[in-house]
């Protein structure tokens, strides 16, 4: 077994190399929509890691998945390169260390799992042998992973494990179960009339979009779901009795039946006002991410290893959607939260702590190297 102090002595003496890949993965900014930036952030990624990994496939055009293989190994490591950041992020939120954090748009949701696994490798690599495995990274996870989610179910097949590099719980606690994640658009259309001569022959949409929100809200919240309204637009001047209005609804849930019972309530619905028409639509969706007895026996054969390298595992439940729901859904045993901690995720505040990441190096060096054991 390696030493433990012999890892934290080489990880010591690669700060400044850490850093410095981190700062170049972090300043090509990579929003999900902005497909040649985030493919290119992508290949960047796999020519870093084509030491490592002598094969690499590419499913898809506009969306993207890249694949890196190396041998025939049941384990798959998963990440996503796209960030929820505009470009122009990095102005407000630059690359820069400050009392040990690290910050930038994307730092810690993803690029600093990625970072963190490349280093892991290359210690993994002077230390032993590098075992049978692969690296999988997502072009569009922020938005739901609509368009490579096909992609995905087709490599998930060839697989039985699944190491997500998403950023870990509070105090490095990996997370074993998430909620579900459903984005929805609500629509509604009603006439348009002059709001003070003749209000009586329009039909205010954004009057019914409010009411339809709020019966959803109740019903959601029954169903101890969470509602939220991030985005609505309606209307085009204070005197016109608006005739178009929409919404973009985030929910998140924790029971595994929950989509089909809101499909079931999204075939109902019907206009308030006579004459307006309603549309509620799924934009993307995530499932929850359920504990289950082969994740029990790997979290815990994880959790005896490290304590006896006196790194001492805990879990976390986690509010956020992560593919690895995916890949469990897809029958893979998976375990997320590999990445770094930090805080401010999909803010302008966004960082991670570089304890953390170094933390997460030292972990994942081991877990690569004694992989064959930990997933047989």
């Amino acid at each position: 077994m390696v030493q433990r102090k012999d890892i934290e002595k080489r990880i010591k003496g690669l700060q400044d190399n850490i850093i410095d890949v981190l700062k170049k993965a972090v300043e090509m900014e990579s929003p999900t929509a902005d497909r040649e930036r985030v493919h290119a952030v992508g290949e960047w990624f796999s020519d870093l890691f084509s030491e490592f990994f002598p094969e690499k496939k590419v499913y898809g055009d506009e969306h993207r998945v890249f694949l890196l293989k190396r041998g025939k190994g049941k384990s798959l490591f998963l990440s996503h390169v796209d960030t929820v950041h505009p470009v122009g992020t990095l102005e407000q939120n630059p690359f820069r260390q400050e009392d040990g954090k690290i910050y930038g748009p994307g730092v810690l949701d993803m690029k600093g799992g990625i970072v963190a696994l490349y280093f892991a490798l290359k210690l993994a690599d002077e230390l032993g042998e590098l075992p049978e495995f692969s690296f999988l990274m997502n072009t569009e996870e922020e938005t739901g992973s609509r368009h490579t989610r096909d992609y995905m179910k087709r490599i998930a097949s060839r697989y039985k494990y699944c190491f997500s590099l998403e950023p870990s719980g509070p105090e490095g606690k990996l997370k074993t179960s998430r909620k579900g994640v459903i984005s929805l658009k609500l629509e509604t259309r009603g006439r348009m009339a002059h709001a003070g001569l003749a209000p009586e022959k329009g039909i205010n949409a954004i009057d019914e979009l409010i009411d339809q929100l709020a019966e959803l809200r109740e019903w959601i919240s029954v169903r101890e779901g969470s509602f939220n309204i991030g985005v609505i637009r309606g209307g085009d001047r204070p005197n016109v009795v608006p005739g178009s209005a929409y919404a973009l609804v985030d929910v998140r849930f924790e029971e595994d039946g929950f989509s089909e019972k809101l499909r079931e309530y999204m075939t109902g619905v019907s206009p308030i006002r006579k004459g307006a028409l309603v549309n509620l639509t799924f934009e993307s969706y995530v499932p929850p991410l359920s504990p289950t007895l082969p994740q029990r026996k790997l979290y815990t054969r994880m959790k005896k290893f490290f304590s006896e390298l006196g790194i001492e595992l805990d879990e976390t439940h986690s509010a956020g959607g992560s593919d690895a729901s995916w890949f469990s859904k897809w029958g893979l045993v998976a375990i997320d939260g590999l990445g770094p901690e930090g805080q401010g995720a999909h803010s302008e505040n966004e960082h991670l702590y570089f304890d953390s990441l170094k933390q997460r190096i030292l972990m994942l060096t081991y877990l690569v190297l004694n992989l064959r054991e930990l997933a047989p």
